[in-house]
């Protein structure tokens, strides 16, 4: 009986071993997380947190990234986790250019934190809201 449970405890962790080292993409909105868009047409993606003023997350809020000089504006939703991802718009568009909001029925928005990230790489804005 020993012999069998050690057995079963050797296989488990073996499954477990290969399975952690098998790369799976998480993804939220039908977007995989932190991997880059492979079209060279497109420029840096934005991602970020929604929380409470309290530091909860927010789950299920929409995110609006909206491009000033084109008037063009493009939502998402956070996932259960708060978390939301934009693809990167054309390379045309300056990301200084990209104004992020958030909203929720419920809640206002009252802050918008860029979060400083090398050159180059996908754009953090993280929102905070408050229960109205």
């Amino acid at each position: 009986m020993n012999r069998l449970l050690t057995a079963s405890f050797a296989a488990a962790a073996m499954t477990f071993a290969i399975a952690a080292l098998i790369h799976v993409p998480a993804a939220a909105n039908g977007i995989e997380f932190f991997e880059e868009d492979e079209s060279d047409d497109r420029g840096l993606p934005f991602f970020g947190f929604v929380r409470e003023s309290g530091g909860k997350l927010v789950s299920d809020a929409v995110i609006t990234a909206t491009i000033k000089e084109m008037n063009s504006t493009l939502t998402a939703r956070t996932d259960v986790l708060g978390h939301y991802r934009i693809p990167g718009f054309a390379k045309s568009v300056d990301p200084k250019n990209v104004e992020i909001g958030c909203s929720k029925q419920g809640y206002k928005q009252v802050s918008i934190l860029p979060r400083p990230t090398p050159p180059n790489t996908a754009i953090e804005i993280d929102c905070t809201l408050a229960k109205d």
